[in-house]
């Protein structure tokens, strides 16, 4: 079936008033939580390799830059503000898709509509239209593309920001078809980074997909094309990433079923395997009253695929490959009493007590969370500690608990008064909450800068 197409008509076709009240809410609060992280994760060492990068090229002035307020084009736009998105890992996530979309997504409806003077409610019909094609393309390679050495958000997210793009453009759908063809050509982003726990590459993954799949939309605007068939052909994306893809998938309750409902938000400012040993290990801490200094040894459950990609890191030498070690990450909740932004430090990297905990923690595959995973891939874990009284602990989490909106609006705040004042961080969160009564979105970019 001609896929492809199918998703570029859905794309076009796509109304406002199409989207259920649900559906509004989350993506108003999907561009609220990246908004925060971009504010925070400009000011981090790789963020700011890429704002240099970014200031050298020069380029048409239509488009900001979160937090340095630089006016350049529209793909660097996408492409620095995602990078500042996606730079701690403390994304918006689909479990099952492996996506983070926020960071791919929101910088590119920005950029274009900051240039297209659009209305709030065109940016969240572009978002929830990325968000729809992007996750719907991931998981129809899934479990392969997970398993294998592609990167969820990398790969699929082009498709995504072509989507947005398009849509804000007002593309018909040849057009929009060719965009996304041309998006298929733009996958890239592969998992050696981070699991071999050297290097600050991974970092740059959402910007990439944001600005590549701008680069294909407005590539297309301008009359190259693409096959017709480029994510389902026998030689299209769906194959090159997947043995057995489900295309199906593509297509299944599209326009009925909202892929962007089961968004969820990270809790911790670390890998989304590790989130739920630390949820666990946050709740028996708080019920059984034991101290670090009480531990004997901790074993942490995970699945297969979740092992070998935060198993690998014991002794992290830098903050990514920290960020990517269970047991690091669990020494460090012990030690410090959370794991987020302001946890996660040069200094607390070679703390003495967090490397010697450490040492203490074990990840392993556990039978049933194994099970679990492979019948519909959740973010599970179960935590053992023994304690050198000789008492055990144990505790499950089958998936990562849901953040309430208040939740979301506390790390939004956490986030973004890194960077901004107090009474600017409250004017964003309220804009943010109440995008869709915003004429012009261009209105929101001086609440995003010093």
């Amino acid at each position: 079936m001609d896929y492809t197409r199918q998703l570029a008509q859905f794309a076009v076709q796509l109304k406002y008033s199409d989207l259920p009240q649900p559906v509004i809410e989350k993506a108003k609060e999907i561009a609220m939580h990246a908004w925060g992280l971009q504010l925070a994760g400009s000011t981090l060492p790789w963020a700011k390799s890429v704002y240099r990068y970014v200031q050298s090229q020069g380029g048409v002035a239509k488009s900001t830059v979160v937090n340095y307020g630089l006016k350049t084009s529209p793909v660097h736009a996408a492409f620095v503000n995602g990078t500042f998105g996606h730079g701690f890992e403390m994304d918006d996530n689909h479990a099952a898709a492996g996506i983070k979309g926020g960071c791919v997504a929101v910088p590119a409806v920005l950029a274009i509509g900051e240039q297209q003077l659009s209305s709030g409610m065109e940016f969240i019909t572009a978002l929830v239209a990325a968000f729809e094609v992007m996750v719907r393309v991931s998981l129809s390679a899934q479990p392969e593309l997970l398993k294998g050495a592609y990167q969820p958000s990398g790969t699929c997210g082009p498709f995504g920001a072509a989507a947005a793009v398009g849509k804000l453009l007002r593309f018909d759908e040849k057009t929009m078809l060719h965009a996304l063809s041309i998006a298929g050509a733009h996958s890239s982003g592969l998992t050696e980074a981070p699991p071999s726990g050297r290097g600050t590459v991974k970092r740059i993954y959402g910007g990439m997909a944001g600005s590549n799949g701008m680069r294909s939309a407005l590539l297309a605007a301008e009359g190259l094309t693409g096959p017709d068939t480029m994510i389902e052909g026998d030689r299209g994306f769906l194959r090159g990433v997947a043995r057995n893809p489900n295309p199906a998938l593509l297509t299944a309750g599209l326009g009925s079923k909202w892929q962007i409902l089961d968004v969820h938000y990270k809790i911790y400012a670390q890998d989304g395997y590790i989130q739920p040993m630390t949820e666990a290990l946050d709740r028996m801490v708080k019920q059984h009253k034991f101290k670090p200094q009480d531990i004997a040894e901790i074993r942490a459950g995970t699945n297969q695929h979740a092992l070998d990609v935060i198993g690998l890191i014991t002794e992290p030498e830098d903050l990514t490959a920290a960020q990517f070690s269970a047991n690091y990450s669990l020494a460090l909740y012990l030690i410090t009493g959370n794991a987020g932004f302001q946890e996660y430090t040069e200094k607390n990297l070679k703390a003495p007590e967090i490397v010697e905990l450490s040492k203490k923690i074990h990840a392993e595959v556990d039978p049933e969370i194994e099970d679990e995973w492979q019948k519909t891939r959740p973010r599970g874990a179960r935590i053992t500690v023994r304690l050198k009284s000789g008492v055990t602990h144990t505790d499950c989490v089958h998936m990562l608990r849901s953040m309430s909106a208040e939740d979301v609006n506390e790390k939004f705040r956490r986030l973004a008064k890194v960077v901004i004042s107090d009474e600017q961080c409250e004017k964003l969160l309220k804009t943010a909450r109440n995008l869709d009564e915003v004429r012009d979105v261009s209105s929101i970019v001086p609440l995003l800068t010093r």
